[in-house]
């Protein structure tokens, strides 16, 4: 049985569960039964689950490498534009879906201004400005004023490193864009959907800088293809994109990321911004979860033993990072014109109809192509989703173990005469002191487990941001200690523009520079780092709930005597299974989330050119007079005093980042990695607690059954034995879907094992 025929018929099978614990609450307890409620909602919990409970995959890949072209055809139509410009600010998300829709999501008046402001720092001083009050767009004078600073700004502030200055690009686009928004944009996040026929429309936002920099998400449900509704494609931006905040958008999906798709062109073979990326993504710890797909260009490739040969150098230059990578080779344009040859231009159609006479390279792109479907359908659904179903599995497994143990008691309760009752009574009372003994004992230890992994992490996390011996502050702070201007490149622009407009520009380099070395270099360690602790701190709480899983079974089988036939054999089943809890599901019902990897920028709120500017650079400019009477050179004197201001700008910088980073890190601890402990183990201990709710019965509702007629119990009992035989054909059900699933190897077609010839 394949792993989506487990997931339809557990979620049938949960179903009907429920219906039956509904049946019990309205026949046998009144519908007062607290055990029965929490039932019922652990299984409809676990229906939503199977229904919801997204597998999320990134597209990643340098610019122009066909992400957009490889999802399309994932879909078998034109959905996502394909050549979209680099400033697209989001990472498109898709979904398969009975609908065409298009979701954009705008940002509010507040995060498109924060965002202009930080930009800011471009001009070097505020005299642009005929208003004092922070910049706001929607003020006519001040989008005017933006305008003509501009379009005054000497070429050496909107050029940086031979392209344009990622913030003079921002700042054109968000003008250019403002008359097309400006109704549409609100202080809350705005949406707007289109479907049918006006789908398409989405994708003026996505394909136009001017308008993809108000955009906050986007979000497409697309009605064709064979994807599974529960599997959301992600496409990201370039991973060389000059802006570092779209490295890090792309790096905080990665880390929620099931599996990672890389591209790569066979126009230009494994690029060194793609060896940058990758080894990026091995810091984070997640190459393993990588395919890798060389998206061929037909018309590059004279033949198949030119495109072999591309093919054979992308593996070796892969196994220098990784063991055995999984490599696909096929064009993701020919698929998608295969798909909608119906639909093509005239142009298109040529171009089609000329590969297609290129036998052996068409033949060759559709086996890789059929290899590649193969390999990631399964993939898709071994990791998470295995453990999701297997998750699932066992929680249906210990509901429908408890309720026929709860049946059972109840048979018990209602063939008892008055003093029979009474006997039961004082046994329960019993049992229930024991149970209570180890609900302490349950949680006494999850508490000082708590405790204990708090106390580690903290010391792992103070460790890892240490000012001397850490992984990250001690390696920014040489980085901008290291940083050096050069006389020959500002010498000139010194003499033409002057000391403080030379300075700003020194400044816009050096803090993108930085920004850069954030992103590629210390945000993969900080997801490296999180990773681990994450692992380390479930293994831990993992290990101490199995035996007290141990202990509850035993309990539960020493009141087996009320059980009906094979209730013991059941229950040892599950001995030393653990509390079906994943860390995942966790932070998803808790709304639990890593900082996001953006936040590594943040340091530069604090360093506020025009305030240094006012309060140090300033108070130098006195002592040039006497630098130049002294060394008889203005040139030299210049220079000597923007290696100063250089200097002071450096020293602040590292204060702020040093101060950031230690913010940074209480935010870690206390708002991610303790919450994250926590609510794992609260849930796990809240899993074995509930076990025993069979033993709080009221024990005044024992006595009043045991008072009722006997015509009534009669009636009762024969209502328990209908459900009894019914909640055996479903543990019967439930069994037969964890024994198909167990039979599922996990080999075949993982990352690793796909790159044979056809």
């Amino acid at each position: 049985m394949t792993q989506q025929a487990v997931k339809k018929e557990l979620a049938r099978a949960a179903r009907e569960l429920k219906e039956l614990l509904d049946r019990a609450a309205g026949q046998i307890s009144s519908g007062e039964s607290r055990e029965l409620e929490q039932w019922r909602h652990l299984c409809e919990n676990c229906r939503q689950r199977l229904e919801e409970d997204l597998l999320r995959m990134a597209v990643v890949g340098t610019i122009k490498s066909g992400k957009s072209t490889f999802i399309n055809s994932l879909f078998s139509g034109d959905y996502l534009k394909r050549g979209a410009g680099v400033i697209t600010s989001i990472v498109t998300r898709v979904r398969r879906s009975d609908l065409l829709e298009a979701v954009v999501y705008f940002k509010s008046w507040e995060e498109i201004n924060s965002e202009i402001r930080q930009s800011l720092n471009l001009f070097p001083s505020a005299g642009w400005r005929s208003s004092a009050e922070p910049f706001d767009i929607r003020n006519q004078s001040d989008r005017r004023d933006l305008r003509q600073a501009l379009t005054s700004l000497e070429t050496g502030y909107l050029v940086n490193r031979d392209s344009r200055s990622v913030s003079s690009v921002l700042l054109d686009s968000y003008l250019q864009g403002y008359d097309k928004v400006a109704g549409i944009v609100s202080d809350q996040t705005e949406t707007r959907s289109y479907t049918g026929r006006n789908f398409h429309e989405h994708q003026a936002f996505a394909g136009d800088q001017a308008l993809a920099v108000y955009l906050k998400d986007l979000e497409l449900f697309i009605d064709s293809g064979d994807m599974a509704e529960n599997i959301e494609i992600a496409d990201c931006q370039g991973s060389d994109s000059p802006n570092p905040l779209h490295l890090a958008m792309i790096q905080d999906y990665l880390h929620t990321s099931d599996l990672i798709i890389y591209l790569i062109s066979s126009r230009t073979g494994i690029r060194q911004a793609d060896l940058k990326f990758m080894s990026m993504i091995k810091q984070m710890g997640a190459m393993g979860n990588v395919l890798f797909v060389i998206n061929c260009d037909f018309n590059e490739h004279e033949n198949l033993d030119d495109l072999k040969r591309v093919r054979d150098q992308v593996r070796q230059d892969l196994a220098l990072l990784t063991p055995s990578p999984a490599v696909y080779t096929f064009s993701s344009l020919y698929a998608l014109f295969l798909d909608i040859r119906d639909f093509l231009t005239e142009k298109d159609r040529a171009r089609l109809d000329q590969w297609r006479g290129d036998q052996a390279l068409a033949q060759f792109s559709q086996k890789e192509k059929t290899r590649f479907e193969a390999d990631f359908n399964h993939l898709i659904t071994e990791h998470r989703y295995m453990l999701l179903l297997k998750n699932q599995l066992q929680r249906m497994e210990t509901v429908s173990s408890d309720f026929a143990q709860w049946l059972a008691f109840n048979q018990k309760v209602f063939s008892s005469d008055a003093s029979g009752a009474d006997a039961l009574v004082s046994q329960i009372r019993e049992q229930q002191k024991k149970t209570e003994k180890i609900r302490s004992m349950i949680n006494s230890t999850f508490d000082g487990a708590c405790r204990q992994l708090k106390k580690e992490l903290k010391t792992n996390t103070d460790r890892f941001f240490d000012l001397r011996h850490g992984q990250v502050v001690p390696a920014v702070v040489d980085f901008i200690r290291s940083y050096h201007i050069s006389p020959d490149q500002y010498r000139a622009m010194l003499s033409e523009n002057g000391l403080s407009e030379t300075l700003l520009v020194v400044f816009q380099d050096f803090k993108d520079r930085l920004d850069v070395f954030m992103a590629e270099q210390i945000n993969p360690r900080l997801f490296g780092f999180v990773a681990e602790n994450e692992a380390y701190a479930f293994e831990y709480l993992e290990s101490i709930c199995r035996p007290y899983e141990s202990m509850i079974r035993e309990t539960l089988a020493d009141f087996g005597q009320h059980g009906g036939p094979g209730q013991e054999n059941s229950d040892r089943q599950s001995v030393g299974k653990p509390a079906p809890v994943s860390i995942d599901g966790v932070k998803k019902a808790h709304g639990i989330a890593m900082p996001n990897a953006a936040a590594t920028f943040d340091y530069t709120r604090g360093i506020q050119t025009e305030a240094f500017m006012k309060l140090g650079f300033f108070r130098m400019v006195q002592g040039i007079k006497k630098l130049v009477n002294r060394s008889g050179s203005a040139g030299n004197a210049d220079f000597s005093a923007l290696e100063s201001g250089v200097a002071r700008m450096k020293q602040e910088t590292e204060a702020t980042v040093v101060f950031h980073f230690k913010n940074y890190r209480e935010n870690l601890k206390f708002q991610y990695l303790f919450l994250l402990i926590d609510a794992v183990a609260g849930e796990m201990s809240q899993w074995l607690i509930q076990r025993f709710q069979t033993y709080a019965t009221d024990l005044n509702r024992i006595r009043e059954i045991g008072n009722r007629s006997q015509e009534e119990k009669k009636h009762s009992l024969a209502e328990m034995a209908e459900m009894i035989s019914e909640l055996e054909r479903i543990k019967g059900q439930v069994n037969s879907l964890e024994k198909s699933l167990g039979r599922q190897s996990p080999g075949g077609g993982g990352a690793g094992t796909g790159d044979k010839d056809p």
